[in-house]
C-alpha cells in the first residue's frame, strides 16, 4: 500500500478526535493496521497540516517535534489534560487524554480498564548515546518481556505494557558518554522475568540482543541464595535485572 494510501485512512481517523483529546502515532497505526508508528508520522508530517495536528503525538504525551510551543496553546485551549496542569504542563496526560475512540478498545490507564493505582510507576525514561545500538538491545529486550513498540520517532522509542512503558531516547540534550552503573544515580532496573526456564531462555539469547551475562560466577544466585535471577548489561552499559517467580 502507498504512502498516499495509508494517509487517507489516518487522516480520516485524525479528523475525527475531539477536542481535549490525543491519540500516540502508536495508536493509530494499531487501529488502522497495516503500517507502524512512523508511517502514521510521515502523513502527519506531509499531509497533517488542515488537521488538528497537535492531537497526534508521542507516546509518552510529549507534542510533535518541533511544533513544542504550538502545541501547547491548543492543547490549553482545548483543557487537554497534562502533566503538571494546563499552566506548568509540558506534555499530555495519557492516561487523562487518551481517546478511547468512541468506546473501541485502546489501551490506556491500568490492566482492565481501572484507574492506574497511585504510586505505581508510570513510565521510565532512559537516555543513551547511540539509539541504532540501543533501540536494537532494548527493543529485543523489552520485546521479549511482553512490550509492544508503541511509538517510534526516529531518535527515540516508546515501549509499552499495560499502563507501563519505558521511552528509550537518544535525543538533542543527551550529553555524549557511555553510562556508568557504579555512579551515583540509577544503578539498574529490575523487571520479573518469568519462570526460571523463561528467564534461563532469555540468558541464553541475550547475546543475540547484545546484553551480556554478569555475575556469571555466580549465575542465577548472585543476588543471594533465594534470589533467582539474571543480571544482564547492554552494549552501553545499563544494567537489568530478570527476576524469576518462585517455583
Amino acid at each position: 500500500m502507498s504512502l498516499e494510501d495509508h494517509a487517507e485512512r489516518v487522516l480520516d481517523l485524525v479528523a475525527t478526535i475531539p477536542e481535549g483529546r490525543v491519540l500516540a502515532y502508536g495508536d493509530i497505526a494499531k487501529r488502522l493496521g497495516g503500517m507502524g508508528p512512523r508511517t502514521v508520522g510521515t502523513v502527519m508530517s506531509r499531509y497533517g497540516s488542515d488537521l488538528p495536528w497537535w492531537r497526534v503525538i508521542r507516546s509518552d504525551g510529549r507534542p510533535p517535534q518541533g511544533l513544542e510551543d504550538e502545541a501547547l496553546e491548543h492543547w490549553r485551549a482545548e483543557g487537554t489534560p497534562m502533566v503538571g496542569g494546563l499552566v506548568e504542563g509540558g506534555r499530555a496526560d495519557m492516561a487523562a487524554a487518551r481517546w478511547d475512540f468512541g468506546g473501541a478498545s485502546v489501551p490506556s490507564g491500568a490492566p482492565g480498564g481501572g484507574a492506574p493505582s497511585r504510586g505505581g510507576l508510570h513510565h521510565v525514561e532512559i537516555w543513551v548515546d547511540d539509539i541504532t545500538a540501543a533501540g536494537r538491545e532494548w527493543g529485543w529486550l523489552l520485546g521479549r518481556l511482553g512490550f509492544r513498540l508503541g511509538d517510534d520517532w526516529g531518535h527515540g522509542q516508546a515501549w509499552e505494557l499495560g499502563a507501563l512503558y519505558v521511552v528509550v531516547e537518544a535525543g538533542p540534550d543527551v550529553v555524549a558518554g557511555r553510562h556508568e552503573r557504579t555512579r551515583a544515580g540509577l544503578n539498574h532496573l529490575a523487571f520479573h522475568g518469568g519462570s526460571r526456564a523463561e528467564v534461563d531462555a532469555l540468558v541464553e539469547a541475550c547475546g543475540d540482543g547484545g546484553w551480556t551475562l554478569m555475575f556469571a560466577d555466580r549465575h542465577p544466585y548472585a543476588g543471594g541464595p533465594q534470589h533467582y535471577a539474571a543480571y544482564l548489561e547492554s552494549g552501553e552499559g545499563f544494567e537489568v535485572e530478570l527476576v524469576a517467580t518462585d517455583e
